[in-house]
This record gives C-alpha cells, sequence and structure tokens, in this order.
C-alpha cells in the first residue's frame, strides 16, 4: 500500500514537472525572437497600425479591413501575456488586472479571450478567421499569418512586438 502510494506521489511529481516545461520552452522561445501578431492563413488581414492593435486588445470592438476581429490574448501569468501588456497598452501585469476589473464594474467590456498556452492560441486562431492573437515568434504554424503593424514585418527591425525579447 505505501509502495502504490509512493509510486502515484512520483507519477503526479512527473507530470507536474511535465506540465511546467512548456512555460520554459515559451519563455526561451521569446526571448529570442520576440512576439508575433497572428491571424488565419486565409484572413484578409494583413497590417493594422498601432492604435488599432491598442483599441481591440483595450477591449474595443473594432472592424479591420470591414471584418470584426475578436482578440486572443494568452493567460495572464505568462510572461509573453506581460511583455504584450507592456508593449501595446503600456500596463505592468498589475495595472492590467486592475483595469479589466475596472472596466468590468462599468460594464464597459471584458478583456481579450483567453488561450492558455500558445499551443493552443496557434490552434484557435488558425481555426477561427476572424481571431486575431500573438504568439512567440518560433511558435508560428503553417495556418497562421504573421501580421505587420504600421507597415512593419516581423522580420523588419523596429517590428514593435520583437521589443518583447
Amino acid at each position: 500500500m505505501k509502495l502504490k502510494r509512493h509510486l502515484m506521489m512520483a507519477l503526479a511529481l512527473v507530470l507536474g514537472m511535465a506540465a511546467l516545461e512548456p512555460a520554459r520552452v515559451s519563455v526561451a522561445v521569446a526571448s529570442e525572437g520576440g512576439l508575433v501578431l497572428v491571424v488565419a492563413r486565409e484572413s484578409p488581414i494583413g497590417n493594422i497600425t498601432r492604435a488599432e492593435l491598442n483599441r481591440m486588445f483595450s477591449g474595443d470592438a473594432i472592424k479591420i479591413d470591414g471584418q470584426p476581429v475578436v482578440p486572443f490574448a494568452l493567460a495572464p501569468n505568462r510572461p509573453e501575456r506581460h511583455a504584450f501588456d507592456q508593449l501595446v497598452l503600456g500596463m505592468s501585469p498589475d495595472e492590467a488586472n486592475k483595469y479589466w476589473i475596472d472596466r468590468r464594474i462599468r460594464g464597459q467590456g471584458n478583456p481579450p479571450k483567453s488561450a492558455p498556452s500558445p499551443e493552443v492560441m496557434a490552434r484557435v486562431v488558425a481555426s477561427f478567421p476572424a481571431a486575431i492573437g500573438y504568439l512567440p515568434a518560433g511558435a508560428v504554424t503553417a495556418g497562421l499569418k504573421p501580421v505587420a503593424i504600421d507597415g512593419k514585418s516581423y522580420t523588419d527591425h523596429g517590428y514593435l512586438l520583437a521589443q518583447a525579447r
């Protein structure tokens, strides 16, 4: 009985460590290439302004090229989210949290939809044409299209989200 309990505890420990591994990988990827704004491959969106990006991730409903856009953000505990919120919204994690609490209290909307990991974000954005999100540069998959910001591609010097290194 004790052996079974120890085996179960060991299994739980191994599974817990495995669950932490994607977070470490994402931090490394984000630090190497920054973040990339992405949409589904077939989306007509190819470029947005920094102002549009800020508005959509601040809770404003906007259309780009006549298409409504549904923003997706990584979970609030993710380091990529912290970097994105700082670069795009100019907010620390605490400031962003307070901002969304205030908006909810005032009935002014909700935060972007949340994806728990870059892998889930990639699958959701690739399968939902109205979605827009961000990923570490190394996590962009074939079903996604990188979006330029103010005319700058993610491979260009000065791309806003490349600063998330």
